[in-house]
C-alpha cells in the first residue's frame, strides 16, 4: 500500500485520526485547580476521591484501548489508583499530576504485558463486555458523541491489536486521549522527537494492519 493510500484508509477507519497539523483538539493533562487539590488529597482522602473521580475515566479508557480486554483495563486502573494513594506523598508537583498518573498507569500496562500470553478475544465477546465500561464524556461531548466515538475506536480496534505495544502506546495517547507531544514524551519519559517518529511507524504499522484485515475479511 503507498504512503497516500494507507493515510486514506486510517482516517476511513478512524476520523479522528487525522494529520497531526491539523489536530487542534488536543487536552491538557491538568485541569483548573487540581495542584491545589492534590496537595489536599495529601491529607484528606475525600479530596483523593475527587481526583479519582476527574481522572478515573481518562486512565480506563487508556488501559482498555492499550489492552483491549475490558475485566484487565478495570483491574490495572484500580491498581494506578492505588499506587497513586499510596505515592501521593512522595509526589513533589514537579511535573503536572495528569503526567504522573498516565505514567503509573504506562508502567502498569508494560508489566502487565511482560506477564501475560496476549490472547485475541473474538468480537462478540468484546460487545459483550464493553457495555461494562464507564466511559466518561470529558471535553463537552454529548452521550451521543461519546457512543460514536466508541463506534470509531471498534472499527480500529482489529488494526491496533495487532500492533506492538510501545506503538499501541503512543497512538491511543495522541489520538484517543488527544495528548499534546510534549506531554506523551512526559508521561514515556522520552523526547518529543522520539514520541514523533513512534506516531510516525505506528500510523504506517496500523495502516498495514487495516489493509490486511480489509484483505482478510472483503474491505
Amino acid at each position: 500500500m503507498r504512503g497516500d493510500d494507507r493515510s486514506v484508509a486510517v482516517e476511513r477507519m478512524q476520523p479522528d485520526m487525522v494529520a497531526d497539523d491539523r489536530m487542534a483538539d488536543a487536552r491538557p493533562l491538568e485541569s483548573d485547580g487540581v495542584s491545589e487539590l492534590v496537595e489536599r488529597a495529601k491529607r484528606d482522602t475525600e479530596a483523593f476521591g475527587e481526583l479519582y473521580e476527574l481522572y478515573y475515566g481518562r486512565i480506563l479508557n487508556y488501559t482498555y484501548r492499550c489492552v483491549l480486554q475490558v475485566a484487565v483495563a478495570e483491574d490495572l486502573t484500580s491498581k494506578v489508583f492505588f499506587k497513586a494513594l499510596t505515592r501521593l506523598g512522595r509526589y513533589k508537583g514537579r511535573g503536572e499530576f495528569g503526567a504522573w498518573l498516565y505514567g503509573i498507569a504506562t508502567n502498569e500496562i508494560r508489566m502487565h504485558w511482560r506477564s501475560q500470553q496476549y490472547r485475541r478475544e473474538g468480537l462478540e465477546r468484546w460487545q459483550q463486555d464493553v457495555v461494562r465500561l464507564r466511559f466518561g464524556a470529558e471535553g463537552g461531548d454529548r452521550p451521543d458523541e461519546v457512543v460514536a466515538k466508541m463506534g470509531r475506536f471498534a472499527e480500529v480496534r482489529r488494526g491496533l491489536e495487532g500492533l506492538a505495544e510501545k506503538y499501541r502506546t503512543v497512538l491511543v495517547l495522541r489520538y484517543f486521549e488527544h495528548l499534546q507531544y510534549s506531554d506523551i514524551a512526559r508521561v514515556l519519559g522520552k523526547r518529543v522527537g522520539t514520541v514523533k517518529s513512534l506516531v510516525h511507524r505506528g500510523l504506517k504499522r496500523l495502516g498495514d494492519q487495516i489493509e490486511d484485515e480489509c484483505a482478510t475479511f472483503g474491505g
